[in-house]
């Protein structure tokens, strides 16, 4: 038996004893405080044990199974109680079978400014439980960010080739196309009235037009990779996907993502490579107005008749939030207690509102201000900042290896464009799995290069010399 083969080995065995013991651990505490979800907890850890040793060898799938989940948007889909465990338990067995690989020194822990940022949120987070007046919101927020920072970790960490990207990119389609049936199914098999806006499986109406926003890259993805006949199949799916995705939107009722549609298809023009899907987007979008304009009769109700005022109601949550910063511009409320925070202010100005204590800003960077006052607030720019410019600078650098394919950056920057779009409007997505994956399709070209580059200069060292000296010339 060879040294590294050993060290697998004791790696895998010290796995198996830790899960064992963990396991021991949890329904011991649970026995003890008995505790009425004992039993389900005790099982949901046991489920997670068991995946993590089923996927031990392929810590990618464990990673993109526990990003599957999370990325279930809120609604029928979810089993409420059971899912957050689940969710939970996946991404935990997902880190737990990368420590496995990293303590089998075959891998380590890369991090990259972007995720050190969100550690650093996190970490202020911790700092503003001083003065939260609820701690259990306060808990539930920061476990939520702890697991989207392990997950982004994990994603850096693993989908650093374009074979890891292919399989990332299956993934995400895999939840745009489940978006796909649930509406189709939504509109062909219930008793939808075509006069009413589209609420498939209960997931709410905007969030069903950004998760369809935010895999549209991962639809495209294979058509920028493949060639000839598969090419041609692959275009004819996304073309179909293009085709749903307008027509959900459009039944859906939502402005912001008409919106976001709509600035997703004038990005697309600015380059050769992608204006072809400008080009469908368009002739699609046409041909359902003029054969079935009854398809689009809500969302022009909705836009002409400005249902809710021209911003859906949103001004005075806004206004509310301005007041509350001006009182308190540092600290915030405290890290999940952001609308309990605003309550009073929203109070003074209407009573139409005053019996909700839950309601947020409805715009993430104001909830993010409200929670941590302008420290969290900077530190939450800095965070989508360094994935933009990280993304840049892989447009514009020429590394040494390929990295992805043509039409990738223009497709991401239209996706990033129209996902910020609907954040004029948007609540709870200052922390949502969606925000994870455009962070991580930022990110996914410069965590490719390098590690092609890497691996080029590994084999060829006289090409580090020569990539200096290009450099300095």
């Amino acid at each position: 038996m060879t040294a590294g083969t050993l060290r697998q080995s004791l790696a895998h065995f010290a796995f198996s004893v830790g899960v064992v013991g963990l396991l021991s651990l949890v329904a011991l505490g649970l026995v003890v405080l008995k505790d009425p979800l004992g039993p389900i907890l005790v099982i949901g850890v046991a489920i997670a044990a068991t995946i993590g040793l089923l996927l031990l060898p392929n810590p990618l799938t464990a990673t993109l199974l526990a990003a599957f989940l999370l990325l279930l948007p809120p609604g029928d889909l979810r089993v409420e109680g059971i899912y957050t465990l689940a969710a939970n338990c996946a991404v935990a067995a997902a880190l737990g079978v990368w420590l496995v690989r990293a303590l089998n020194a075959t891998e380590t822990f890369k991090w990259n400014p972007t995720c050190l940022l969100v550690a650093l949120y996190i970490a202020w987070g911790v700092v503003t439980l001083l003065w939260a007046p609820d701690l259990v919101e306060s808990r539930r927020k920061l476990i939520a960010w702890t697991f989207s920072l392990i997950l982004l970790l994990l994603i850096c960490n693993q989908v650093r080739s374009l074979s890891a990207v292919d399989r990332f990119m299956r993934m995400l389609a895999l939840m745009g196309w489940l978006m796909i049936f649930c509406g189709t199914y939504t509109v062909l098999f219930t008793d939808f009235d075509f006069e009413t806006r589209l609420k498939s499986f209960n997931i709410n109406e905007n969030t069903l037009g950004v998760m369809l926003i935010v895999a549209l890259p991962a639809v495209m993805w294979p058509v920028l990779r493949s060639v000839g006949r598969r090419r041609r199949s692959m275009l004819a799916l996304a073309i179909a996907y293009i085709l749903c995705a307008v027509l959900l939107i459009a039944l859906s009722g939502s402005r912001g993502g008409a919106i976001s549609v709509s600035l997703l298809l004038l990005t697309l023009l600015f380059s050769k490579s992608t204006r072809k899907w400008a080009f469908i987007g368009v002739a699609l979008i046409l041909c359902l107005f003029i054969t079935a304009p009854f398809l689009f009769e809500v969302l022009i109700q909705r836009a002409t008749e400005e249902e809710g005022g021209e911003f859906g109601g949103r001004p005075m949550l806004w206004e509310a939030s301005l007041l509350f910063m001006r009182d308190n511009p540092l600290t915030g409320a405290g890290i999940g207690n952001g609308p309990f925070g605003l309550h009073p202010y929203i109070a003074s100005l209407t009573s139409w509102e005053n019996d909700r204590l839950d309601l947020p800003s409805h715009q993430p960077f104001l909830e993010v201000a409200v929670d941590t006052g302008l420290v969290g607030l900077i530190i939450y720019f800095c965070v989508i900042g360094s994935a933009i410019l990280d993304f840049a600078r892989s447009r514009s650098c020429r590394l040494l290896s390929p990295s992805c394919p043509d039409g990738y950056h223009l497709v991401v920057i239209g996706a990033t464009a129209a996902y910020g779009a609907t954040w004029v409007k948007a609540g709870g997505l200052e922390n949502h799995a969606s925000l994870i994956t455009i962070l991580a399709l930022l990110l996914i070209p410069s965590l490719v290069q390098q590690a092609a580059d890497r691996i080029a200069l590994e084999e060829h060292p006289g090409l580090g010399l020569s990539r200096r000296s290009h450099d300095r010339g």
